[in-house]
């Protein structure tokens, strides 16, 4: 029998087997590269977790188990920066989940983003920023001008009683934030969302349907800035002194700072305020206003 004159040659078939044998994916991750005090390290995530902590080495380690649809973990360093990449293959569509843990210099600067991954940072002292779009997100903060959002994932964040600038958002997801001080601004849509802050100089809050809670001191001159659609406002300010500016179009006003002093805002239309000057000028101050949604101030 002769051979068939549309033989491949060897290398040919080998070749086209390669793309079948090039990814084997699963397994472990154990990286290390050095890492400036200050870093900025970044971090991406599809699925799984990403659990981050501070330490005193001047080093970030990378280490886990991937899925059987990771590819690899990339880890890229020029010192002050480091990228830390979750790598799946070229076209997949499925989850690729990972569960790594980062450990970074304490003052670094931290950035991750994720999909459906949770994610949870401790010990970190510098500056935080951590999405993720339906993972939870947990972690305590310490630095300043710190953000903290996902869409449909629970936000837990943890202050340390020091004055911080912070942001937390979600869309339907709930937000519980404790031991907080200084700058806060909180946007939620659907989800509940908490906040429990020491000596506190601003908050900004705006709510669709959720429900807000702020409990707070506020400095001599704090103020306070929130406003509802159909979600119910609560706000416990310790703050003697406060001045008021609150209004509901069809929502009820109570609590100790109302009594009688609540007042219609037309005699033939729908619509309450409760307007209180404070004892001195440029004192603390709160300004509240919803649609449909009950608000509660008291003073303490």
């Amino acid at each position: 029998m002769r051979p068939s004159k549309y033989k491949l040659p060897m290398s040919l078939l080998l070749a086209g087997a390669l793309p079948l044998a090039a990814f084997a994916g699963g397994g472990t991750v154990n990286r290390t590269v050095q890492a400036d005090a200050s870093s900025t390290v970044e971090i991406s995530n599809v699925s799984g977790r990403v659990d981050v902590r501070g330490w005193d080495r001047s080093e970030v380690q990378v280490s886990g188990q991937l899925g059987d649809d990771v590819e690899r973990v990339d880890v890229e360093s020029n010192g002050s920066h480091i990228v830390v990449k979750v790598v799946l293959p070229h076209g997949h569509n499925g989850d690729g989940e990972a569960d790594i843990e980062v450990k970074v210099p304490k003052g670094s600067t931290v950035e991750v983003g994720a999909v459906s991954a949770d994610v949870t940072s401790k010990g970190v002292l510098g500056t935080q920023r951590l999405k993720s779009v339906s993972g939870e997100i947990n972690a305590d903060v310490s630095g300043d001008d710190s953000e903290f959002r996902s869409v449909s994932g629970d936000v837990t964040v943890r202050g340390d009683g020091k004055p911080i600038s912070l942001r937390v958002s979600s869309v339907s997801g709930s937000l519980d934030l404790t031991n907080g001080a200084g700058k806060l601004d909180v946007v939620t849509v659907s989800g509940d969302a908490r906040a429990t802050l020491g000596e506190t100089t601003e908050v900004r809050g705006r709510t669709t349907s959720g429900n807000l809670t702020i409990t707070a001191k506020l400095t001599r001159d704090g103020r306070v800035d929130v406003e509802g659609v159909s979600g119910d406002i609560t706000l416990h300010l310790a703050a003697p002194g406060l001045s008021t500016e609150i209004e509901s179009f069809s929502g009820d006003i109570s609590g100790c700072l109302a009594g009688d002093k609540v007042e219609r805002v037309s005699k033939y239309g729908p619509g309450t305020r409760l307007n209180i000057r404070g004892v001195e000028a440029g004192g603390p101050r709160v300004r509240a206003k919803t649609l449909s949604g009950d608000i509660e101030i008291c003073d303490r």
